[in-house]
């Protein structure tokens, strides 16, 4: 009989062990809650939920600040800060190039939190979906930007401007 219960174990162990590692992945990622961006409440104490996912759009208003707003939502700004780790690719890139995205739209993904100094809301971004940057000219450094040459008339039309 207790040949038969240790056969069973082994049997059932690899089934179970694997599951239970798994399911320690699933409790460590926390779920984003997706928020209407009006649906924020701003003026309460308790921020609930904690973990968001809010379409909205990205203005860089330096020297004031980088805040999130929806033009469905008049009177309305989230102050932002990227998380100094685990950042995605598209939020690590907007943290690097800080100054030169002045507007971008996306799905901005973090922890939402009160500010302690201001007290207003703030929301932590650890990663961006959809991005969509407006006017986005990064830094080429001392490398020079080529143009194409324009092509200038001839004129009189037909005529040729190399010399023979």
């Amino acid at each position: 009989m207790t040949r038969h219960f240790a056969l069973l174990l082994l049997a059932v162990a690899p089934l179970v062990v694997p599951r239970a590692a798994y399911c320690q992945d699933e409790v460590a990622q926390p779920a984003h809650v997706r928020v209407g961006f009006c649906n924020i409440a701003f003026h309460y104490e308790k921020v609930n939920p904690k973990y968001i996912s809010v379409d909205a759009e990205y203005v860089n208003g330096t020297p004031h600040g980088v805040i999130l707003l929806d033009h469905r939502c008049p009177r309305r700004g989230l102050e932002i800060d990227f998380a100094s780790t685990g950042l995605d690719a598209d939020a690590a890139m907007m943290k690097e190039h800080f100054w030169e995205i002045g507007r971008a739209t996306g799905t901005f993904r973090g922890i939402l939190d009160r500010d302690r100094v201001t007290g207003r809301l703030c929301l932590t971004v650890h990663s961006v979906l959809n991005l969509q940057p407006h006017f986005f000219y990064p830094n080429h450094g001392s490398v020079p930007i080529q143009l194409p040459e324009p092509q200038w008339p001839t004129w009189p039309p037909g005529v040729s401007t190399t010399a023979q």
